[in-house]
């Protein structure tokens, strides 16, 4: 761009030069036409000599005019002005009494010149000085920056050479430590994809351990839990109250083993989420079958909204979380109400499982969802909310509670992008005030 700009600079100067010569021939063409005019009817050499004269007066620039005979000598006429040595114009026109040669100052037109050749000088250093504040701004706002970038990349790659290279061309330097940095982001996928597989084989080892302890625990307990079946104890109450004590510990034992190798599933990234389409009655129908049997046992009302919901989401996974969350109810509120809800926000699914027991103390809700957590007058080891607390990870949600002590608990979990459809036009929050 500076070399443009010089180059415009300098024909910008020409074209003014060219332009004042041209004008300056012009007028000494006029002038010269004009004295041949004057002599174009003089008969003797006097006549055309003071036809001359006056002409010359009358024409200042001009200071001598000749006329060149064929037939004569020539006929010089001085105005008597001094010509500058070098600056002067000739101008050559045909009359009746030969070519007439008419010589014209040009100081006037040697000033014009001098004064573009001065414009164009200093037009082009301005272009010069602009050019060398540019890239003085140029060098202190972005090649600084830049020099300083690469200087610290350098101490970081080579912290022993960094000093060494110093007079270095910045680019080549520049150009050197980019290719470094490909070179590093290239071994470090390399070990990120690495990474990734010896993380699939763990999982895959850790799948196939879990799968493998499932069975060797499983195997013998069902065994013994078919035993204890066979067993009859007669009349004998003590026997009965052993075989019954043994019974429950089996069961507890199995729900152990099962809660564990869940977790252990979970936490080994075993378990993948396959969403369907499906809406909230067909996880209703399956929840109410597992649970009415203990509800009815506990004397539990439990009610159910949001049925028509459409959600995209894992059935099994999302049956799952549903069934631990109103299990825990049931179990906390006998002889009382259990409201089960599935409701939309915007784009995400709110699942929600309030009850009126007995509520949980603040300590115990910050720790509610850890592993063998017992909530009071729980049966088990306290890992069903662990492993809802996993599900819930796993399909990409949030899960909580929200409880007073004696006023009951709310559970919920949420999962951002698996509503389907457009949002409701008015809000779809339930009357939870008016169903309680």
């Amino acid at each position: 761009m500076t070399v443009v700009a010089l180059l415009l600079a300098a024909m910008l100067g020409a074209l003014h030069m060219r332009a004042a010569t041209a004008e300056a021939h012009a007028v000494a063409s006029i002038q010269a036409i004009r004295i041949a005019a004057s002599i174009a009817e003089t008969s003797n050499d006097d006549a055309t000599r003071d036809a001359l004269a006056r002409a010359l007066l009358r024409s200042a620039p001009t200071q001598e005019a000749i006329l060149h005979r064929d037939n004569a000598s020539d006929l010089v006429v001085d105005s008597g002005r001094r010509l500058a040595p070098g600056r002067h114009l000739h101008v050559w026109t045909n009359t009746d009494a030969g070519e007439l040669e008419t010589v014209t100052d040009a100081t006037a037109l040697h000033e014009r010149h001098v004064a573009g050749l001065l414009m164009t000088m200093l037009l082009c250093t301005g272009v010069v000085w602009l050019f060398a504040l540019a890239r003085r701004g140029l060098e202190r706002d972005m090649l600084a920056p830049v020099e300083r970038m690469r200087a610290r990349i350098d101490r970081i790659l080579h912290p022993r050479t960094a000093l060494e290279r110093g007079g270095d061309d910045e680019l080549h330097a520049i150009d050197r430590l980019l290719d470094e940095l490909v070179d590093l982001r290239a071994r470090h996928d390399a070990a990120m994809a690495e990474a990734l597989r010896q993380r699939l084989q763990d999982i895959a080892r850790h799948t196939r351990f879990v799968e493998q302890v499932g069975d060797h625990f499983r195997q013998p307990l069902q065994a013994l839990a078919l035993f204890v079946a066979g067993m009859q104890p007669g009349e004998d109450l003590r026997q009965r109250a052993v075989l019954g004590q043994m019974r429950s510990s089996l069961t507890r034992l199995g729900e152990l083993l099962d809660g564990l190798l869940d977790m252990a599933r979970f936490d080994a990234g075993a378990v993948e989420p396959a969403a369907v389409d499906l809406i909230a009655a067909d996880l209703f129908v399956r929840g109410r079958s597992a649970i009415e049997a203990d509800a009815a046992r506990l004397g539990v009302d439990v009610r159910w909204r949001g049925g028509r919901v459409p959600l995209h989401t894992d059935p099994a996974l999302f049956g799952e979380l549903l069934h631990r969350l109103v299990s825990n109810a049931v179990l906390s509120t006998p002889h009382g109400r259990v409201l089960v809800a599935i409701r939309r926000r915007g784009n995400a699914i709110r699942l929600e499982v309030r009850d009126n027991g007995m509520g949980l103390e603040p300590g115990m809700q910050a720790r509610v969802f850890e592993e063998f957590t017992r909530l009071p007058g729980h049966p088990g080891y306290g890992l069903a909310l662990a492993v809802a607390r996993r599900i819930a990870d796993t399909l990409g949600g949030r899960i909580g509670v929200r409880s007073s002590p004696g006023r009951g608990s709310l559970f919920w979990a949420e999962f951002e992008g698996t509503a389907i459809g457009p949002a409701a036009r008015h809000a779809a929050a339930l009357q939870w005030h008016s169903a309680w």
